[in-house]
Order: C-alpha cells, then sequence, then structure tokens
C-alpha cells in the first residue's frame, strides 16, 4: 500500500531541503560558538563574530524560505 504522502505532489515538499539546510547552519553557529568560548578574543570580536554568524546564517534561511513560498505562490 502506498504512502498518502508519495501520491501528492506538493510544491512545497521544497521546505524539507530548507530544514537541512537549517539544521546544517545551526550546526555551523554551534560550531562558532564553541571557537568563541575557547578562543580568547576581545568582547568585541566576540560579539562581532557572533553577531556576523547568526545574520548571515539567519538572512540565508530567510531568503531560501521565501524564494520557495515565492516560487510555490506563483505555481512554478
Amino acid at each position: 500500500m502506498k504512502s498518502s504522502r508519495s501520491d501528492t505532489s506538493n510544491r512545497l515538499s521544497r521546505l524539507d531541503a530548507i530544514k537541512l539546510e537549517l539544521a546544517v547552519v545551526v550546526g555551523l553557529l554551534v560550531g562558532v560558538l564553541i571557537v568563541i568560548w575557547r578562543v580568547d578574543m576581545s568582547h568585541w570580536a566576540d560579539l562581532a563574530l557572533l553577531a556576523l554568524s547568526g545574520f548571515g546564517a539567519g538572512g540565508w534561511i530567510a531568503w531560501r524560505t521565501r524564494g520557495v513560498l515565492r516560487d510555490h505562490q506563483r505555481g512554478a
């Protein structure tokens, strides 16, 4: 018996790829957090590295998600 998920051709299934990217980004941010914790840098450098990686990762996920939703609305 087939699964009901295999019968439906859902364009939003591309969001599953974004979920995987989110997992990778969270892993990278944990790595950055460990580096910040272990390496002795100034507080401003710590804050700048954390902010840069956070905004970069968040911006990437938001950009990818908006692209998939935009394509879904267009019907592509």
